[in-house]
């Protein structure tokens, strides 16, 4: 997820804040040019002409106009006292300012892509996956100095070993130099022998410092590895294969196999025991498994399929798998429920016909299609731009999104599929904008399960999510929206638009103040997200409220920027786009503002 960061460049006059918080509200009763509505998608509640969430609003907080006092928070729409000792608040959420990466130190002070928090400061120049601690560059999972986070020194005696301090020694197989653990067959700092150390552009491989990694080998941290078959790192580093796949030719593929393929033929029935059979898979949903059998069966056509055992002989546990690459779709430890699999026409799983701690016996496997496919749910229909609205809640994770540039996870959480056809050839926009909860947008070419085209997580500015694709005029795609996390859930709002490049605004030499010249064509164009992201929520509108109220008083306004600091971060952003980035030029001269 991008985070938010605040560049502090606009140091506006109070003037100027004033008269921009007065346009930024007026800009926030206005659409984009569509025609406007007063229903709010749920869980939201319209108070005030704002749709706000009455459960986390500190101004509507289980009904409207119920207001928390100074002190607390509203939090499952109730107001509850502040933020527990070592905590601070920050626009509502309870954080610990010395390791939090949005709000590192102070709120929204966000570190950079890659950096981490730890004491309050941004740290993340070190190579190789070390960590800055004061000037140096350490391994916190060795050093005894700063065991697991800077300053964290172990006592006289113990060696640090896995970012742990411990009394025992270090474990077989590492070696313990002055207190630290480390395998002196791949350690930088100690490779080969205690306190032989690689140079900066060298490996340690073997126990010896290479210029690089060998033949055939790439450098993935402080090893040197065959990405080819590591299972750590197959195919490039980082990429890890799960327990039940081995890495071959650079790709992690299933190491189940079937013991036989029942075909495609629904409804059918299999009987059979799992007494006297290997033990191969370990399913995800107990901790425990047993001796088990495991079936091929292949969809013939698309639809939700029901593999029920429930007239079994003991406690069946279910996991059905992806044989393509042994992912797991679906496990349940509960055996009086059918599990429920959304396939594709073709698709070929894996059923594993299991037990938990040890249990065995003789089981009845139904294999039935239940219903059509739920992916697509629905399909856009009329002129764009065009929006959809509805719930994942109690829908079934029919497709994940694959892990790529702009979505970091791939969740099983409830999803819903739209297709779309392109009227004409062109770029569009698909966003979340107005959901209630964490979103992904996956976009795929033709069907649910087609070829990934694109896939947004979070925008630049909060947890939406927004993906742009080029179509050629007929080409169907499917939308998809997910949950960034498995337990994401709820209303969304699902936008289709043409992709039009924002004016250049900075061109006219007319400054304006947010309803004319340059500044407004910026909130108009390359600053809507920045606008949108203050204007949609109602703390940020309350937030200019109470600034313009101050009448230009200077200890007001402070009071109104200390009470909700995340607001005002997010006015200010809007205000720094529009003056300071889209029309540098055309403000320079103004007497009102300065960037810096």
């Amino acid at each position: 997820m991008q985070k938010v960061k605040s560049r502090f460049r606009l140091a506006p006059t109070y003037t100027l804040l004033w008269l921009a918080a007065a346009v930024l509200a007026s800009v926030a009763s206005c659409s984009d040019g569509g025609p406007t509505t007063n229903v709010c998608v749920a869980p939201e509640t319209q108070c005030d002409g704002v749709c706000v969430d009455t459960s986390t609003s500190s101004s509507h907080c289980g009904a409207c106009g119920t207001t928390c006092s100074s002190g607390q928070v509203c939090s499952a729409g109730a107001c509850v006292a502040v933020c527990e000792s070592g905590q601070t608040l920050c626009g509502g959420t309870c954080v610990d300012v010395d390791t939090s990466e949005a709000h590192c130190g102070s709120c929204n002070n966000a570190c950079e892509e890659g950096q981490t928090c730890q004491g309050g400061d941004c740290q993340g120049d070190c190579a190789g996956g070390r960590t800055e601690c004061g000037d140096e560059c350490v391994d916190t999972s060795s050093d005894p100095e700063n065991c697991g986070e800077c300053g964290a020194a172990c006592e006289e005696g113990q060696a640090c070993e896995d970012g742990a301090c411990q009394d025992e020694g270090c474990s077989s197989g590492l070696a313990d130099c002055d207190g630290a653990c480390v395998n002196l067959s791949n350690n930088e700092s100690h490779c080969g022998s205690c306190g032989t150390e690689c140079t900066d552009d060298q490996t340690c491989v073997a126990g010896a410092c290479r210029d690089g990694c060998g033949s055939g080998l790439t450098a993935c941290g402080e090893a040197c590895v065959d990405v080819q078959t590591d299972a750590a790192n197959c195919g490039g580093c980082g990429t890890e294969c799960s327990a039940s796949q081995v890495c071959q030719s650079g790709m992690c593929a299933c190491t189940v196999s079937p013991g036989q393929d029942l075909g495609s033929a629904v409804p059918q029935f299999a009987n059979n025991t799992t007494v006297g059979q290997p033990n191969s898979y370990a399913p995800s949903c107990v901790s425990a498994s047993s001796s088990e059998r495991i079936y091929a069966f292949t969809a013939a056509t698309a639809g939700v399929y029901s593999f029920d055992t429930s007239r079994s002989a003991y406690n069946v546990v279910l996991a059905l798998l992806d044989a393509t690459g042994c992912a797991e779709i679906a496990c349940s430890a509960d055996s009086s429920a059918a599990v429920t699999a959304d396939l594709a026409t073709g698709q070929t799983v894996y059923i594993v016909v299991d037990g938990a701690d040890g249990e065995a016996g003789t089981f009845e496997l139904a294999i039935t299609r239940a219903s059509a496919p739920s992916c697509p749910a629905g399909s856009f229909t009329g002129a764009v731009p065009q929006t959809i609205t509805g719930s994942t809640v109690g829908r079934p994770n029919s497709v994940r999104p694959t892990v790529a540039d702009g979505c970091p996870s791939s969740a099983a959480s409830p999803d819903a599929g739209y297709s779309f056809t392109a009227p004409v050839a062109g770029d569009y926009v698909f966003d979340t904008y107005g959901s209630a909860f964490d979103t992904v947008v996956h976009v795929h070419d033709g069907t649910c399960r087609g070829t990934q085209l694109a896939c947004s997580d979070d925008t630049l500015v909060d947890e939406r999510s927004e993906a742009t694709v080029t179509l050629a005029v007929g080409q169907t795609v499917v939308v998809v929206v997910d949950g960034s996390r498995d337990a994401d859930e709820g209303a969304f709002r699902l936008t289709v638009r043409r992709a039009v490049p924002p004016p250049v605004c900075d061109d006219a030499g007319v400054c304006g103040d947010g309803s004319s010249g340059c500044v407004r064509c910026a909130f108009d164009g390359n600053c809507r997200d920045e606008l949108a992201a203050c204007t949609e929520l109602d703390t940020c509108i309350i937030f200019m409220d109470c600034y313009r109220t101050c009448n230009r008083d200077a200890d007001c306004e402070d009071a109104c920027v200390a009470g909700d600091p995340e607001s005002a971060a997010l006015y200010n952003a809007a205000l720094e786009c529009a003056f300071c980035d889209e029309c540098a030029d055309s403000c320079s001269g103004d007497p009102e503002f300065t960037c810096r």
